[in-house]
């Protein structure tokens, strides 16, 4: 019994880290081109914070391989411990931050801190959700990523009015300390998983099963047809149809969306299992039709479905892959969708923008992109259901 109280609290002690290390990163990224504009920092430094995701997702199979290859509690917690260290530290340095380029080089690094963090943090969220169900845990673990997600932001616009930039910046030092101090009493509360070391797997990316592989291929076509935010925001203000208020409005309703159904989708994910996943291509079609017809009284209304697969995205599609995937895979195979999915997301926003002028070619891409999508779930549940008998 207190072993189980025990793994509930490092359940927990989890959430609120995510929560603080959120605050830092979504309040550093919410001010991020304003700040690069002020340092007189070109177009070209601004992509390169684009790059720098780019880099992290590569430090996500890079983790997740190094976690798998050595079978290490001490690994799992020293990579996620980096991370979040990468994050505290870096995003409160932009406060000293005299030339642009010191500043996008600090913004890279809290990528490359994310991508070292996510796949090794997962595989522990993963073992202490068990408890309770895994779809539930990771849905509680969204929703306190969101609170600290809209916190930061806020903190850094209140700050801004009354200290500036480096004043804003140096306030995110306190959750980031906050944040490490926590995961070092998370690490000290729970040092050994059971799940690492039970089997030394080979190395490699044939012993991961069909089903793993379907999963993959179905959610990467999902991230071509799941159109960016940002793609989504320069066309509303391209088309004039809202004010830059009311576009940040609007992405303001997807996170509170994000933040609601968290839990409820994770509980779902707990009861019916991977059929959850057939409403994301749905939805991502449905806010194409909602983005392009709508009219400007209701168009607020097309965050709902966004802000639902943005959820899915961050909590049951983490999930699916404990159902998938063995134990002492996990990290490899984290790192490994995180690749893919970030890679096709980022090969759908350029097709998106090429197809901005027409909404018929919007449409059929879109559409083309959630059926395909649609069967290969279906594939992957069939699959799953048949291996079961």
């Amino acid at each position: 019994m207190k072993k189980l109280s025990r793994i509930l609290t490092v359940f927990y002690l989890l959430g609120l880290i995510s929560l603080f290390a959120d605050m830092v990163y979504e309040g550093g990224r919410s001010v991020s081109g304003a700040y690069l504009k002020g340092l007189e920092a070109p177009p070209l430094g601004a992509a390169l914070i684009g790059f720098g995701e780019f880099i992290g997702l590569v430090f996500r199979f890079f983790s997740g391989y190094l976690a798998t290859v050595y079978q290490s509690s001490k690994t799992l917690w020293l990579f996620t411990f980096s991370g979040y260290m990468m994050t505290a530290l870096s995003i409160p340095m932009l406060a000293f931050a005299g030339a642009w380029h010191f500043a996008v080089m600090l913004y890279i690094f809290d990528r490359i801190g994310k991508g070292l963090r996510a796949p090794t943090r997962d595989v522990i969220l993963a073992e202490v959700s068990e408890g309770i169900g895994v779809g539930k845990g990771f849905g509680i673990h969204e929703l306190m990523d969101q609170v600290g997600a809209f916190i930061g932001p806020l903190l850094v616009a209140v700050m801004l009015v009354y200290w500036g930039y480096r004043g804003a910046f140096l306030s995110l030092l306190i959750p980031g300390i906050i944040s490490i101090a926590l995961i070092l009493t998370a690490w000290s509360m729970y040092p050994t998983l059971k799940s690492i070391g039970i089997e030394r797997p080979r190395i490699g990316f044939k012993g991961f099963g069909k089903s793993f592989w379907i999963y993959v291929a179905a959610s990467s076509i999902l991230a071509l047809g799941f159109m960016h935010w940002s793609i989504a925001s320069y066309y509303l203000k391209t088309q004039g149809v809202l004010s830059d208020v009311e576009i940040g409005l609007m992405y303001s309703i997807a996170m509170i969306v994000d933040a609601v159904v968290a839990i409820p989708l994770g509980a779902l994910f707990d009861r019916i299992g991977l059929r959850i996943l057939f409403i994301n291509p749905i939805l991502a079609f449905l806010f194409i039709l909602m983005l392009l017809y709508t009219p400007h009284k209701l168009l607020l209304l097309s965050a709902i479905p966004w802000g639902i697969v943005m959820c899915s995205e961050e909590s049951i599609m983490r999930a699916s892959i404990v159902k998938l995937v063995e134990p002492s895979k996990r990290p490899l195979a984290y790192g490994l969708f995180g690749v893919v999915f970030g890679l096709s997301w980022a090969i759908g926003g350029y097709i998106y923008s090429m197809f901005l002028t027409s909404k018929t070619h919007l449409i059929v891409y879109t559409l083309t992109t959630a059926i395909t999508s649609l069967y290969l779930y279906h594939i992957l549940t069939s699959h799953i259901k048949g291996s079961q008998t």
